[in-house]
């Protein structure tokens, strides 16, 4: 008794709260609060009475926090920079990476960031792939291009043109003047691909003279082409040179060569002759390019000793190796010169001419087909792509907000509220701010990687899904207490609301949350950093659901209840319907049209089909495995440039349809070198979210190459690499301890080195010997070479040896190929692994990498994903299924429901196989939404079920589809509506998320309205069948009845038990539960149906 009056007096108290808002309470609404109270409990309804009478201070509250958040990560914290899109795509802490990052920052100390996958035309990818061993003054050697040297230290800013080089052509001019640029190779020159359109050939005189028309009329004419162009004249230009086009050299293409072979001028005036003739001197010479006795430089006896029309200029050479696909050498030999696509190099190098190639790209061809004659531009490449995509990546954010809009007017149709839909969309906002200010102040994750703008559309998807749910419950809860209750108690219809839909709404926020957050087990930094961030974001959104939405609905209602005044609960709602009828005649048929759907055709179609649900489903899943895991797969990405626009663009046509099929685009696919290293401790140290973190060398303190064991065993280590079937036994290596030995054994003179360094017949060396000549040694002959960027062998600190390099050439060529790079690496690392066990002290710590910039990163990058995406949607799974289980306490409903969300995610992941889909940086990311993203419906549907006032099966699941089916589909139509509006982007990135939030909105929709509710009604669990029952210490004591002859029925808005047998109520009685008093029925289970009392979700 003490404790109802203790109840009683914190209902007065609650009361009294309303009267200071509400302007006074009648003694019959407090009575009614006073019964309400004592139904629930105290600290949940005392938060319901906050947000119900102090709106106003929480809604500013909650804002002016959010906004002081977001101040405080924009001030104090950088801003997030997309220029570099493919920054953070490198795997940190796998063994590969631990050693690369080692090993490069012993080779570029306090260097900075590097990229594995390097921007094309932006870095040293060519000399890394072209130069082979060097000198260590490789660095500012001599580069010879064509017979043209080009000292290498130049740098991109000295503003120095291109010069004209005449043809070369022997002792006689056989080009009647023709003057192509080649100070640089063409393989950085600007190119344009054009293929047919009013022909089946370009191998025709009609066909080259409009490739040359069109380059001389569209191309040559904009002012940056006659800026930038390589010129007629021995002189330097700077920046500001106004000079005439006429003065620019020819381009590379088919036409002006064809013509120069025929010594004509120009290509305007080829004859069919002109074409015929030079078919037959490709017949001709075809055979010695493909025996490769045909060279560019033709340097060698067998190159010069073949006919002069094959050698003459390099011509023939440039048809077959840059201008022609390599399929076309087949075509020359069969006689029929089908050329497909031919390729015009413009005589502006890609590196000096940045802001020309920008201007003509943007003023010439930027969203333009240009098509000429019989020919069309089909592809570019002019090296803007990564810089280009900065500059879309912000126009498109237009499509995110046509989204956001087209999402906004399906909550404002649906909730019938402009003020609750303008606050939605911030609510929306201020997730996203709340996310940041938690990822870069508390977090303190310095980088912020372009994928993160994925979790924009996803708050969007999931906060108009909670927003349709929420205000769903709110009304049913608002029609419920009204039925109870004479006087209007806005804190019980909060109440009840939250205590609904808070169960479903976190539930579902934690499993995709959790989903998210675990994609952070990647070892690739992009995706560990949108886990964190894109996982924040949902917590964030729930927070301001279970807070803002709350408020923002009951400031509605307040608004309401002052335009329309309120006296009762029915003369409310009947007021608000004569006033408010008319202007929402369209929404409302709509509500009636939509409830009469699911609760007649949509409930009879899955009734009444349910077995051919449950088998269409069942087999689309086992297709979808099918298609993950057998064939075709979900492949791993064959190319290091990455997308970034969609593929029709120019730039990426050239990248994935093109670029492969040129045999100059092979001239750096080189033979992937060896290298064994000691003295380094293999370490990642630096900070791996952020990729400008490198780390710092450790060196090994156990290596000693000074014992004489150590050197032997190196020595004969050198010896049995060349042995090895993944070196290249006839090329060329580098061991330091072999050429140590041949200087200390040669016989003193005075350009040896001093004794005791020099006619020795001993080794090993003694230590002191081997320390001090060492150092002599590589003070006298520069003992460390080069291959590319890297340097190798002995490595010394205050005179001291601290590490060293061995390095050979394999049998591997470089290759994006993760198949090949994968038996490269454990055959090579196995060896290498195995030649430790057996090594002295001093000597086995050492480890085997590969220092190829591109290669062995990503193929590192490509075996992360191969592990990470499955590992990160397995927890996922396993998350889902155990919030699921924890919440709905049945293991029945939780295993449908985990077959179901299964079966969702394969099939999305099996139709953007089918799509063509590779398992990238982005898809992955997108990929580990899969999970989160397909859960949310069937978890609905799941927790209604388990929820509903019924004992059958069938009542249930009828239960199920009447209260969440609308709210669910306009949800799904909204999120499908928003990826929709993204698919006319120009950025891949938009366009792929576009297409991801159609195809799992319409799949997992479909799995939980159709299969898991089809499953549930023919097999889904009755009464407590299956049920986990809870602990006693969280159990209310009271006597149960027999349950399994009792049935809930919904009269009057008030929950009912009805014996099955004799149709009667079952005695209800009371007792106490958490000293609270509450009404229990006699049944364990149905004293949680009395609780729902209005509504259950």
């Amino acid at each position: 008794m003490d404790q109802v009056n203790k109840d009683g007096n914190e209902s007065t108290a609650d009361s009294n709260l309303m009267d200071q808002t509400s302007g006074g309470t009648s003694p019959a609404h407090k009575e009614s609060n006073q019964g309400h109270v004592t139904h629930r409990n105290l600290l949940g309804y005392r938060y319901s009475c906050l947000l119900a009478y102090y709106p106003i201070p929480v809604f500013c509250l909650l804002l002016g926090g959010t906004v002081l958040c977001g101040v405080i990560a924009t001030a104090l914290y950088d801003l997030p920079d997309f220029s570099d899109p493919i920054k953070g795509f490198q795997a940190r802490g796998t063994k590969i990476s631990r050693r690369m990052f080692s090993y490069r920052n012993l080779n570029f100390p306090d260097s900075g960031a590097f990229r594995p996958l390097q921007r094309p035309n932006r870095g040293d990818i060519m000399r890394d792939a072209k130069q082979g061993f060097q000198a260590p003054q490789a660095v500012t050697q001599d580069i010879a291009y064509n017979n043209i040297t080009m000292n290498g230290s130049l740098s991109v800013q000295s503003g120095l043109r291109p010069e004209l080089i005449f043809l070369p052509g022997g002792d006689e001019d056989t080009t009647q003047g023709a003057e192509f640029c080649k100070l640089y190779p063409l393989s950085t020159s600007a190119r344009m691909v054009l293929v047919p359109s009013k022909t089946k050939t370009l191998f025709s005189s009609e066909a080259m003279k409009s490739i040359c028309s069109m380059e001389n009329e569209v191309v040559r004419q904009h002012p940056s082409f006659t800026k930038a162009c390589c010129r007629n004249t021995m002189s330097q230009f700077n920046d500001t040179f106004d000079g005439e086009q006429d003065d620019c050299t020819l381009s590379w293409s088919l036409g002006n060569v064809v013509a120069a072979l025929n010594n004509k001028e120009s290509c305007d005036n080829l004859q069919i002759e002109d074409v015929e003739n030079t078919g037959q001197i490709l017949q001709d010479c075809a055979p010695y390019y493909e025996s490769g006795s045909l060279t560019e430089l033709c340097e060698t006896p067998q190159c010069q000793a073949l006919p002069s029309k094959c050698i003459q200029g390099g011509l023939v050479y440039k048809i077959f190796h840059f201008l022609t696909p390599s399929s076309f050498v087949e075509e020359i030999k069969q006689g029929t010169f089908q050329l497909s696509s031919t390729i015009v190099f413009l005589p502006i190098e890609m590196l000096y001419s940045f802001d020309e190639l920008w201007d003509l790209y943007k003023d010439v061809f930027e969203n333009k087909v240009i098509t000429y004659d019989k020919t069309k531009v089909a592809a570019l490449e002019l090296g803007l792509k990564y810089d280009l995509f900065a500059s879309y990546l912000q126009a498109d954010t237009l499509y995110l907000g046509l989204s956001a809009i087209l999402v906004v007017i399906i909550i404002n149709l649906y909730v019938r509220s402009p003020f609750i839909t303008a606050m939605t969309l911030l609510n929306m906002i201020m997730s996203l701010t709340l996310a940041y200010f938690a990822y870069k102040a508390l977090f303190q994750l310095p980088f912020f990687p372009f994928v993160n703008i994925a979790a924009t559309v996803l708050v969007i998807g999931i906060g108009a899904d909670d927003t349709f749910v929420f205000v769903d419950i709110w009304k049913k809860a608002r029609q419920d207490i009204a039925k109870k209750e004479p006087i209007y108690n806005r804190a019980a219809v909060v109440h009840e609301t939250l205590k609904h839909a808070s169960v479903t709404m976190f539930v579902t926020s934690f499993t995709t949350a959790s989903a998210l957050y675990a994609s952070a087990v990647s070892s690739i930094t992009a995706v560990k950093c949108f886990a964190i961030f894109a996982g924040t974001a949902i917590v964030a959104n729930f927070i301001f659901t279970v807070t803002w939405l709350p408020v923002v609905v009951v400031l509605n209602d307040i608004c309401s209840t002052i335009l329309f005044g309120q006296a009762s609960n029915k003369d409310t709602e009947s007021g608000k319907k004569q006033r408010w009828h008319p202007l929402r005649t369209c929404c409302s048929s709509l509500s009636r049209f939509l409830n009469k759907v699911f609760t007649v055709h949509i409930q009879t179609l899955i009734f009444n089909l349910r077995i051919v649900w449950i088998l269409l489903f069942l087999g689309l899943a086992i297709g979808g495995v099918f298609l993950v895991f057998v064939s075709p797969k979900l492949q791993l990405p064959s190319q290091s440039d990455f997308q970034v626009f969609r593929s029709s663009h120019q730039f990426e046509k050239y990248s994935s349809d093109f670029k492969k099929k040129y045999s100059f685009e092979d001239d750096r696919v080189d033979l992937l070198p060896y290298t064994a290293t000691w003295g380094l401790q293999a370490l990642d140290n630096g900070n791996h979210w952020d990729p400008e973190s490198t780390g710092e060398v450790k060196y090994d303190d156990q290596f000693d190459l000074s014992h004489t064991e150590s050197q032997e065993w190196l020595y004969n280590f050198c010896d049995r690499m060349r042995n090895q079937s993944f070196v290249n036994a006839g090329d060329q290596s580098y061991c330091f301890i072999e050429n140590l030995k041949t200087t200390l054994h040669s016989p003193c003179t005075d350009e040896t080195l001093p004794p005791p360094c020099c006619g020795r017949q001993d080794f090993p060396f003694p230590p002191d010997v081997f320390n001090n000549c060492a150092v002599l040694f590589c003070n006298a002959t520069n003992c460390m070479s080069q291959h590319g960027l890297y340097r190798f062998g002995p490595w010394f600190d205050n005179g001291r040896l601290v590490a060293i390099s061995v390095v050979a050439t394999s049998t591997y060529k470089l290759s994006l190929d993760y198949n090949l790079m994968d038996a490269y690496w454990n055959a090579a690392n196995t060896w290498t692994e195995d030649q430790m066990q057996t090594a002295p002290a001093g000597m086995s710590g050492g480890w085997f990498i590969s220092h190829s910039l591109i290669q062995f990163n990503f193929y590192d990058l490509q075996g992360s994903l191969a592990t990470g995406a499955p590992a990160a949607m397995g927890i996922s799974l396993g998350l889902a299924a155990a919030v699921l289980l924890l919440t709905t306490r049945n293991i029945l409903i939780s295993l449908y429901a985990m077959v179901s969300i299964s079966g969702a995610v394969f099939v999305t992941i099996g139709s953007l196989v089918l799509l063509g889909w590779q398992l990238n940086i982005f898809e992955s990311a997108i990929l580990s939404l899969a999970v989160g993203l397909s859960v949310d419906f069937t978890i609905h549907y799941g927790v209604g079920y388990r929820l509903a006032p019924f004992k059958d099966n069938r009542g249930r699941t009828e239960f199920s589809i009447e209260t969440l089916a609308p709210a669910i589909t306009v949800a799904a139509i909204s999120t499908f509506a928003a990826g929709a509006m993204m698919m006319p982007a120009t950025v891949v990135t938009y366009v792929q998320l576009g297409t991801f939030l159609m195809l799992v909105m319409t799949i997992s929709w479909s799995y939980a309205t159709f299969f898991f509710l089809a499953l549930c009604r023919t097999i889904g669990p009755r009464g407590n069948i299956a049920q986990i029952p809870l602990p006693k210490c969280m159990q209310c004591n009271g006597s149960s009845g027999d349950s399994n002859k009792s049935q809930d029925r919904i009269e009057n808005g008030h929950v009912a038990t009805v014996d099955r047998e004799q149709n009667e109520p079952l005695n209800v009685k009371e007792s106490k539960c958490n000293a609270d008093k509450v009404t229990e029925l006699s049944d364990d289970d149905l004293q949680k149906l009395s609780k729902l009392e209005s509504t259950c979700v």
